[in-house]
């Protein structure tokens, strides 16, 4: 009780959050939120293991 069962329709404000680049939703363990600029670093590094979903 009181935890995520699941998410869908994520959408995030981006006035809300600061300059945060790196987060995670509270609960949520799978999945990282992380900002347009550091998704084109660790691409243009080439890492791998990592997909990508836009919210």
């Amino acid at each position: 009780m009181g935890e995520y069962k699941y998410i869908a329709g994520l959408r995030i404000d981006p006035t809300k959050v600061g300059d945060a680049r790196l987060f995670r939703a509270w609960g949520w363990t799978g999945s990282l939120i992380i900002s347009e600029e550091l998704k084109q670093a660790l691409e243009a590094e080439r890492i791998t293991g990592t997909r990508f979903v836009e919210v």
